[in-house]
């Protein structure tokens, strides 16, 4: 989050004072679905953040669509991923579980 914020001209030390809560969901959502933005490519699935202009100049530079099509972020295998453990329903569970016995409203 706090990464995303600061390429918006943001830090999430201003949040609650320099920076309303509102404005920084309206922040989060516009850079989830901003494929330029390490949220955006994160949740789209694809192995790397790339923005519409980045796009057509790696498009213009390989000039065959084919290829293009092999190393667009959408088309890799992101190796991150594949390092990531799946969670069992289980400890999905007892996560959820441990999080809400952790908040508290004043």
């Amino acid at each position: 989050m706090a990464v995303t914020l600061r390429g918006y001209g943001t830090g999430i030390s201003e949040l609650g004072d320099g920076l309303l809560w509102g404005e920084a969901k309206t922040l989060l959502e516009e850079a989830a679905t901003d494929g330029g933005t390490a949220l955006g490519a994160e949740l789209a699935g694809w192995a790397y953040p790339a923005s519409m202009v980045q796009l057509i100049t790696l498009s213009a530079q390989i000039g065959d669509s084919k290829v293009f099509r092999k190393v667009a972020p959408w088309a890799l295998d992101n190796p991150q991923r594949r390092k990531q453990n799946q969670a069992t329903p289980d400890e999905i569970a007892a996560a959820r579980a441990e999080l809400e016995a952790e908040f508290v409203f004043t």
